[in-house]
């Protein structure tokens, strides 16, 4: 049998890839944000229905016993408790693994950049990742595509003309099969699945295509591990997401730091994940033993490099062509 060997990256394509690296530790390093490095591999991993964890297992040498290890979908939990031990601002790049990622736009393993700023708000974090996109297309002398911010319930009364704050899963539906978007009936009742089908199938495809929009102030029940605030007489999460034109490259969050309210968060993803047939998954205590010892003010987000490699070099239409080896070649 032949074996392909070679690598899906051109050795041009690599230097490009390492002169980003460098100007992303650049970026951090004038702003006296200190890079880390947490394991890849931990004995917990994350509860959110979304994702879907791949686990190895480890035999200890000296008794024999066998553990489960999950491999991290983000180095997430291990930074949040690098902040609750006084680190201050963190930032760092490193593998992330997920399953039942893979297409055009998704590997398995993947490189992820991912910071927190104490003392800053979320609002005030979107002007950081903004920099840095400026820095990586030029700087002051570069062509940057432009960002365009607006709010998620903005963003659906503009493309599909309803709001949000107000809407039943009827007409919710009805609105996505006007767009000509099949609703599957196992989420024809979760409004929260339906706004995730509609963000994927409909509003990210109506997004200004070669520009970078950023959106905002998400439902309340999608906050993830972000902080909830009142707009008005909507329930919002101090959550934000980066898009380039359709492409999605960003979450960030003004970081929960309440542990209780994060252990109810991750007991109502377990519960969801039941409801859905998923495997519950065991909390990460230590990272809410760390929360309770005091998570510092902070905002927090996360970046796909190979995604910023692919908006860079838009010549690129393939994420492997920018990975040494892809999963099939690993």
């Amino acid at each position: 049998m032949q074996i392909n060997w070679r690598p899906t990256a051109s050795i041009n394509t690599l230097r490009d890839r390492a002169q980003l690296l460098k100007t992303i530790r650049y970026f951090f390093d004038v702003r006296n944000v200190l890079e880390v490095e947490t394991p890849i591999l931990a004995r917990s991993t994350v509860t959110d229905v979304h994702l879907e964890a791949m686990s190895t297992i480890h035999t200890n040498p000296m008794d024999n016993k066998q553990s489960k290890l999950w491999m991290q979908t983000s180095p997430e939990f291990a930074m949040k408790r690098l902040l609750c031990a006084g680190s201050g601002c963190i930032y760092q790049i490193c593998k992330s693994i997920r399953d039942d990622e893979l297409g055009k736009k998704h590997n398995p393993e993947f490189t992820m950049l991912e910071w927190y700023r104490v003392g800053l708000t979320h609002q005030q974090l979107i002007d950081d990742v903004e920099h840095l996109l400026r820095s990586l297309h030029g700087g002051n002398n570069g062509e940057f595509p432009g960002l365009t911010r607006i709010t998620y319930r903005e963003l659906w009364q503009s493309v599909c003309d309803i709001d949000i704050a107000h809407t039943s899963t009827t007409e919710l539906k009805a609105s996505l099969k006007r767009k000509g978007c099949d609703v599957p009936e196992s989420i024809a009742d979760d409004i929260d699945s339906l706004l995730d089908l509609g963000m994927s199938l409909v509003i990210c495809h109506q997004l200004t295509a070669d520009c970078y929009t950023c959106i905002t102030d998400y439902p309340a029940s999608q906050a993830s591990l972000a902080r909830i605030e009142r707009h008005d007489d909507f329930a919002v999460a101090c959550r934000f997401e980066f898009y380039y034109g359709s492409l999605e490259l960003a979450n960030g969050y003004h970081e929960l730091t309440d542990a209780t309210e994060q252990r109810q968060r991750f007991e109502a993803d377990n519960n969801t994940r039941r409801e859905r047939g998923l495997p519950a998954m065991a909390v990460d205590e230590s990272l809410l033993a760390a929360m309770h010892a005091g998570l510092p003010d902070c905002a927090g987000v996360a970046i796909g490099v190979d995604r910023l490699l692919m908006i860079l070099m838009p010549e690129v239409d393939h994420l492997q062509q920018l990975i040494a080896f892809n999963w099939e070649r690993a």
